[in-house]
């Protein structure tokens, strides 16, 4: 098992996806125990001194009132009152993501928060407990339902994902509650899978174009490194060398001059959502890299602010999302081309059999439905707002709907471009074989778990199995 150190190693998207998948054994680094207890005594001798929000006083609109906790239950109240989620269970990876960022972000001393709570969690996270994340209850400034649910978790008040109870802490104070939940953990860890999802997807998807780019005998100039020269970038790149992996070796001779820019613009449409992606990635990194809790300890005093805020995750989250939007518009049409005989020197739709036969006609309309979906889901969350708690808090990004979004809008594109694979397949089996390259070839062996038969017949099958191998396509390309 791998061993993950709190305060030393990097949390990036990455380490999120191998820890759900492999569950690595977290420890404190050297020295993190030390400090995070010196930073505790540190708020809680500041807190005495003045205002702290949420410590000394109540929360959101109640900020201007000094918290009654007598009978030390103010932390208690706090999580209690906080736990207020509700919708669709975002899955144990998630979950598990969650748990992990917030390990990461408290090991950075300056939260406050008592020792004792970090290590519960950490104790938790090692003993493979999970909370249930619920879909609703944060609006990108801050996870605060599911981290409070997650809370009652360790203090034996809720049950895990799996139903029993086990408690991990004894009791939670006002030094702890607010620490523990002032975090956006589990948007970014939703968010962090949704960017993996959309870098596999785009490796997969890549190859399906390559695939149809062979059936219809394009020109390889159109992703040649002369192409990629004359706009550069790393995505540009990247895809170019995508669509040369699978095409070079191929020995057709070009059908046309200059292919319809469904294919002849590829590395410029899949580029930039490469790049924007990696600048997703990239934002996850550091926001999940950042002590964020409001307030701050430090030496110079008590720090209230507004770095929680997830317009910066946002804002990049939208840009992906209109970026897989103009894929999947441009997967569609090459689905219409495959369709067509002028393109594929075949009947149309690729249909085989009595005069009449509509073959593939109606992937077009699963393929239209699906990428409605896709346009949907790409409508920008950073465009909307809210005002709540008596108008306090009068600003939202809903960062956290927008990481849903992504994850959901990866899906649907994904049937866009098991539409087009199953078109792309049919279209390259009828070619000579070999004229169409080694890379190709092993491209087609990997397909080869869809049906030969072209006759008339229900294709639900045959989607599903496309669906599972565009998922393969993208994890051998991502490993």
């Amino acid at each position: 098992m791998q061993t993950f150190r709190l305060g030393a190693d990097v949390v990036d998207i990455d380490v999120l996806v191998a820890d759900a998948r492999d569950r690595f054994h977290l420890e404190f680094a050297d020295g993190v125990e030390d400090a995070l207890r010196a930073n505790s005594a540190l708020a809680a001798a500041l807190s005495a001194e003045g205002v702290a929000y949420g410590r000394t006083t109540g929360v959101g609109a109640n900020r201007d009132v000094p918290a009654d906790d007598h009978d030390g239950g103010h932390g208690l109240r706090l999580v209690r009152s906080h736990s207020t989620g509700h919708g669709d269970d975002l899955g144990e990876a998630v979950a598990r993501g969650t748990m992990v960022v917030r390990l990461a972000q408290l090991s950075i001393p300056g939260s406050g928060i008592p020792f004792e709570v970090v290590d519960a969690l950490r104790r938790a996270a090692n003993d493979g407990r999970t909370p249930v994340v619920r879909e609703f209850g944060a609006m990108g400034t801050g996870d605060i339902a599911p981290l409070a649910e997650l809370a009652l978790c360790l203090l034996g008040e809720r049950p895990w994902r799996d139903g029993t109870v086990a408690q991990y802490l004894d009791h939670v104070e006002g030094s702890g509650a607010l620490s523990f939940i002032s975090s956006s953990a589990a948007t970014l860890a939703l968010a962090a899978h949704g960017a993996v999802a959309v870098r596999s997807f785009m490796d997969a998807s890549l190859r399906v174009a390559a695939l149809g780019a062979a059936a219809v005998h394009s020109n390889p100039q159109q992703w040649s490194p002369g192409a990629v020269a004359t706009r550069p970038s790393p995505g540009v790149d990247r895809a170019c060398r995508a669509m040369r992996e699978v095409l070079d070796g191929g020995t057709w001779r070009p059908a046309r001059t200059q292919d319809p820019l469904s294919w002849r613009v590829i590395p410029f449409l899949a580029g930039p959502a490469l790049d924007v992606a990696d600048d997703l990635a990239a934002e996850l990194r550091s926001a999940i890299g950042a002590g964020a809790e409001n307030p701050r300890y430090t030496e110079q005093g008590v720090v209230h602010h507004g770095s929680f805020n997830l317009t910066s995750v946002g804002l990049r989250l939208d840009v992906v999302r209109l970026a897989l939007v103009q894929w999947s518009s441009a997967s569609l049409a090459r689905l219409v081309k495959l369709n067509d005989p002028a393109y594929t020197d075949g009947g149309r739709f690729l249909a085989d059999g009595p005069a009449g036969s509509s073959g593939l006609m109606v992937l077009e309309y699963t393929a239209g439905s699906a990428l409605e979906t896709v346009r949907t889901l790409a409508d920008p969350t950073s465009r909307h707002t809210a005002s709540i708690s008596l108008g306090t808090e009068d600003h939202a990004t809903f960062a956290t709907r927008g990481a849903v979004a992504l994850v959901e809008q990866v899906k649907a594109a994904r049937v866009v471009a098991a539409c087009e694979l199953v078109a792309a397949v049919r279209a390259a089996r009828r070619r000579e074989q070999s004229e169409l390259g080694e890379g190709v070839r092993s491209l087609l062996a990997a397909c080869d778990e869809l049906p030969t038969s072209t006759d008339d017949r229900p294709l639900v099958d045959d989607l599903d199995l496309a669906v599972r191998i565009v998922e393969q396509l993208g994890r051998a390309a991502w490993v």
